[in-house]
C-alpha cells in the first residue's frame, strides 16, 4: 500500500486555513460573550434605572443615587439575588416596582426623554460598574418618611435621611 503525502505546498495552506478557521470561531466566541456581557450589563442598567426613578423622581440631589446605593448593597448581600436587575424586581421590595402601584406603568413607559430617567441611567451605570460612592453608609432597606418604622426594622439603625427617605443597616 503506497502512502499518499500532501504536495509540501499544500500542506502550509490546509495548516493556515486550519489556524484561520480558529481564529475566526475564537473571534466569534469572544464577541458573543463581549454583546452578553454587554446586554447583561445594560438589562441591569435599565431596572435599576426604572426603579430608581420610580422611587425617587422629584427627590432632592442624592434621592435616586441613595435608592441605587440600596441596590447596589443587596447585590453584594447574599440574602438577595445577585444583580441589580434581581434586586429592583424581586417582589414587594420596592414599591413602585409592585403590580399594584400607580408608578408601575410610569416606570415601564419612562424613556430617555425624562431628564430624571437619563440621570437615573447615569447614577445606575456607576452602580453597574460598582463605583456609585454609597451615601447611605451600607443601607439595605428603606421607607418613605410618612411611614412608619416596619416591624422587620426594628433591630435596625438608621444610617441616613435623604430627601423623604429614611435609610437603614441591619446589626
Amino acid at each position: 500500500m503506497k502512502i499518499q503525502r500532501a504536495h509540501p505546498i499544500l500542506l502550509p495552506m490546509k495548516r493556515w486555513r486550519l489556524v484561520s478557521k480558529i481564529k475566526l470561531v475564537a473571534v466569534g466566541i469572544t464577541l458573543t460573550v463581549a454583546v452578553s456581557s454587554w446586554l447583561y450589563g445594560q438589562h441591569n442598567i435599565e431596572w435599576a434605572a426604572r426603579v430608581a426613578w420610580g422611587e425617587a423622581r422629584g427627590e432632592p440631589e442624592g434621592g435616586m443615587q441613595a435608592v441605587l446605593n440600596v441596590m447596589a448593597n443587596r447585590k453584594a448581600d447574599p440574602r438577595f439575588p445577585g444583580s441589580l436587575a434581581g434586586v429592583a424586581r424581586q417582589p414587594f421590595q420596592f414599591s413602585a416596582y409592585n403590580a399594584s402601584d400607580t408608578n408601575r406603568r410610569k416606570l415601564e413607559a419612562v424613556d430617555e426623554n425624562d431628564p430624571e430617567y437619563r440621570r437615573a441611567v447615569r447614577l445606575a451605570t456607576f452602580a453597574q460598574l460598582g463605583l456609585l460612592w454609597d451615601i447611605t453608609d451600607g443601607a439595605t432597606y428603606f421607607h418613605h418618611n410618612k411611614i412608619e418604622q416596619p416591624t422587620y426594622l426594628a433591630g435596625a439603625e438608621v444610617s441616613a435621611v435623604i430627601g423623604s427617605h429614611v435609610f437603614y443597616i441591619e446589626d
